[in-house]
């Protein structure tokens, strides 16, 4: 009775899992869908740095008996670069939403798994097959799709969420050493830290007071962000990433979804194709690695 007790016991962690991935995956869409509708009010810089501001009291409150530790952990040079990058790469994802359709900015953003394969092998030298270029080849191709190069239809704020993308699969991919000698919790809050103080930085350059209305959607989105990274560790806590990860690509359903209900977008044949290119080698990979 022991085996069959187990078994149901994995299977039920595992649909608990999938069901926080998707819980988490639909934080950060309507994450997303509060920020750019106060894009066109607040700068970018301001909504980067409330984020920031936020979540880091929220840690600071949770972890204060830790900080001291934390913020002498080991590899903070490369702690400092990893934060950067993500930082550029929300900053990225926030500009993108206020340029174009949800549903455009993060389907092309979903190309950063296929990005962190191919960065894996120029930083980490890890073996890559022949299936697993034809999928990051497959992916580039899905991305063209969507933003359609060389046609009269071409939008160069596509770019945008491209770069984003390539910072994601950089500080993902100078996640996997940092982690070896720095515990996970360090790692989130020292990120947090760091972007913080690089976003505060330029604050009084662009400083705007948002309006009240703008503020609550503001703190909305943090309250957002900071529960999909909670669900998000949590969906990797307790099933394998080859089973949860596949799962994130229902973002691209939810943004089709309130990206049409909030303002009125609706994705085109090219952006649903360049979907499903994209999800189909991203989940190909993920299936490989997992092999």
């Amino acid at each position: 009775m022991t085996a069959p007790n187990s078994v149901r016991t994995q299977m039920r962690s595992r649909i608990e899992a999938i069901a926080i991935m998707c819980f988490a995956s639909l934080c950060f869409i309507a994450m997303h869908t509060f920020i750019k509708s106060v894009r066109g009010e607040v700068p970018v810089g301001v909504i980067l740095w409330s984020q920031y501001a936020f979540q880091l009291v929220v840690l600071s409150l949770v972890l204060a008996r830790h900080i001291p530790r934390m913020v002498r952990a080991p590899l903070l040079g490369l702690q400092i670069i990893r934060a950067v990058t993500l930082m550029l790469a929300i900053c990225g994802f926030f500009v993108a939403v206020g340029l174009m359709q949800l549903a455009d900015a993060i389907t092309i953003g979903f190309v950063a798994p296929i990005m962190i394969t191919a960065l894996s092998v120029i930083v980490l030298k890890e073996k890559v097959t022949r299936g697993h270029w034809i999928a990051i080849v497959v992916g580039f191709l899905g991305v063209l799709v969507v933003v359609q190069p060389g046609t009269g239809l071409f939008n160069w704020a596509a770019l945008v969420p491209l770069g984003a993308a390539v910072c994601v699969a950089i500080y993902q991919t100078l996640t996997r050493p940092i982690a070896q000698a720095v515990d996970s919790t360090t790692i989130l809050f020292n990120a947090t830290l760091i972007g913080l103080i690089v976003s505060s930085l330029a604050l009084p350059f662009f400083w705007k007071t948002p309006s009240l209305e703008a503020t609550a959607f503001l703190l909305a989105a943090a309250c957002l962000g900071a529960m999909a990274h909670f669900c998000l560790i949590k969906a990797y806590q307790w099933a394998p990433a080859s089973v949860v990860a596949p799962f994130s690509y229902i973002e691209l359903i939810y943004a089709s979804a309130l990206g049409f209900a909030v303002f009125g977008d609706i994705p085109d044949l090219h952006t649903i194709a360049g979907g499903v290119i994209i999800a189909a080698s991203g989940l190909y990979l993920i299936r490989r690695k997992s092999a």
